[in-house]
């Protein structure tokens, strides 16, 4: 999946729900982390595995700094998250979907240009 549908998506799950919590993993790490370490490790691991997953997609295509770039997409879809809470509005979600396209679109570019993975394929992000 594009970078830009998991966005497109996060746009969609807001509305669908009405703008309420639609990450319950952030709101149990914002509220618990610092006072309850077995969450804390539980919301690390979540975390961890949210970046992951784009993070092997992207190393498959060539992205060398691909753990890196991941972990900026889902802090950004984090905060997007948070920030579209507070406004009622799918907007920020919509601007952090051109910026993580921008991270990626770089960190593409500074590993190998505009392939993927020495494949000859074009890989859109």
């Amino acid at each position: 999946m594009a970078t830009r549908d998991v966005f497109v998506g996060a746009v969609a799950m807001l509305e669908a729900l009405d703008f309420a919590d639609p990450c319950p993993v952030a709101t149990v790490a914002l509220e618990v982390a610092s006072t309850h370490e077995g969450l804390r490790r539980a919301t690390s691991e979540i975390f961890t595995s949210w970046v992951d997953a784009p993070a092997g997609y992207y190393a498959a295509h060539g992205i060398g700094a691909a753990h890196d770039t991941a972990g900026s997409v889902i802090a950004l879809l984090e905060g997007a998250f948070m920030l579209g809470r507070a406004h009622r509005s799918t907007d920020p979600v919509l601007a952090a979907r051109s910026a993580a396209q921008a991270i990626v679109s770089a960190a593409l570019a500074a590993s190998d240009g505009v392939t993927g993975a020495g494949t000859g394929e074009t890989v859109t992000f």
